[in-house]
């Protein structure tokens, strides 16, 4: 017979549930977290627990994650260093995650620091130049501080000052591994006739292709833009923007309306696969600002037109011009108009200003106190990095 249970004897008590989410499998945890609202969300999440990391850890999580979700703006590219967006901006809180994480925003870990000069950002690299127009280059992770010196150019053409386009970082695509990239330098080296030279780091060399662009000789560029997988200039003073396509280095041309050729405009991507354009209207008379936005449509027949979507008034008191556009943000520097009317530079601050494509939410991101060139420069927080070179 049993004996009887002892009045004192401790019960063993059962293993609570676990909670729901965590009894799901990576997969479904996976579907959860890309249907997360915002990026800020699903670093959360990660802190959440160890399983909810190891997820968002995963390199082909972060893959499909930036995919969905385009890079935070995070600051701007100056003369020597990342400027970080400045509170009241709305990603300024990124902008401090950067900083506490150790990135080198001055990029001092590159060899010879001091006289590089950062000429393009994207997909977390830094396209770093030694001094204006020397035509050497580096690539550089900030946040790993990684950092890659690329093989002078053959001939080294890209020192020639005439007729040179910025060189630029090719975006990465869906299937390249996180640690590959393309430069991309064009030079006209004969009147009329460019040369784009291409560097890839899987073979770590320069290509350099021949291409007829189409263009005249002396013709003078703007900076450029990209949008649907395609790299965008306005030819100064013409109604037509340079195409190249980086996959098969093929320039073409594409017309743009009447009048928009003397105006500030730059190509943007827009949905659909298709393609926008923000010109900025700046009135002396009126001392007022706008942003206009068109979208090119094909009609039935092939042809295209540019359609009229949103115009929108700038913040007053500045004359506006791009300064750069990427992963869906616009860069406009603002100058004050008393700069014109015999101000030093010393007595007005130019300031900077994002503006979101979708929601066209205007927000400065800085006030300085020289005319400097400046790019935009994005990228994930870095719980949801990993390193790129």
């Amino acid at each position: 017979m049993a004996s009887p249970e002892q009045p004192n004897a401790k019960r063993i008590a059962a293993p609570a549930p676990l909670p729901l989410l965590l009894r799901l499998s990576d997969d479904l945890l996976v579907e959860i977290f890309l249907r997360l609202p915002a990026l800020a969300d699903v670093g959360r999440a990660a802190t959440a627990c160890s399983a909810f990391r190891r997820v968002v850890a995963d390199r082909a999580f972060l893959r499909r994650l930036r995919s969905v979700h385009a890079s935070p703006l995070l600051g701007l590219l100056l003369f020597s260093s990342i400027h970080p967006a400045e509170p009241p901006h709305s990603n300024a809180p990124f902008a401090r995650a950067l900083q506490r994480a150790g990135a080198d925003l001055s990029f001092s870990f590159v060899p010879s620091a001091g006289r590089w000069i950062p000429v393009d950002a994207r997909d977390g690299r830094v396209l770093l130049e030694r001094e204006a127009m020397s035509g050497d280059f580096a690539v550089c992770d900030p946040l790993s501080r990684r950092y890659l010196l690329l093989p002078q150019i053959p001939g080294r053409p890209a020192a020639q000052r005439r007729g040179r386009l910025e060189p630029f970082l090719v975006p990465a695509s869906d299937e390249d591994a996180e640690t590959l990239f393309r430069v991309v330098c064009v030079v006209e080296c004969k009147p009329g006739q460019l040369v784009a030279f291409v560097f890839s780091s899987a073979t770590g060399q320069w290509e350099s292709l021949t291409v007829d662009a189409s263009v005249q000789p002396s013709s003078k560029f703007s900076w450029s833009s990209y949008a649907c997988g395609c790299f965008y200039w306005n030819v100064t003073g013409t109604n037509k923007f340079l195409v190249l396509d980086p996959r098969s280095m093929e320039f073409s041309s594409i017309s743009i309306p009447s009048g928009h050729g003397q105006q500030d405009s730059v190509v943007v991507e827009a949905e659909e696969g298709s393609i926008g354009m923000f010109t900025v209207y700046n009135s002396i008379i009126s001392a007022s600002s706008y942003l206009v936005y068109t979208v090119r449509e094909i009609d039935e027949e092939g042809n295209s037109m540019w359609q009229f979507k949103k115009r929108v008034r700038l913040p007053s008191q500045y004359i506006f011009s791009f300064a750069d556009a990427m992963d869906r943000h616009l860069l406009l520097r603002g100058i004050p108009w008393n700069f014109h009317l015999g101000y030093s530079n010393d007595e007005v601050d130019i300031g900077y200003f994002s503006v979101e494509f979708q929601s066209m939410q205007i927000e400065k991101m800085c006030d300085l106190k020289h005319l400097l060139y400046a790019k935009l420069y994005t990228g994930f927080p870095p719980s949801l990095c990993v390193p790129s070179i």
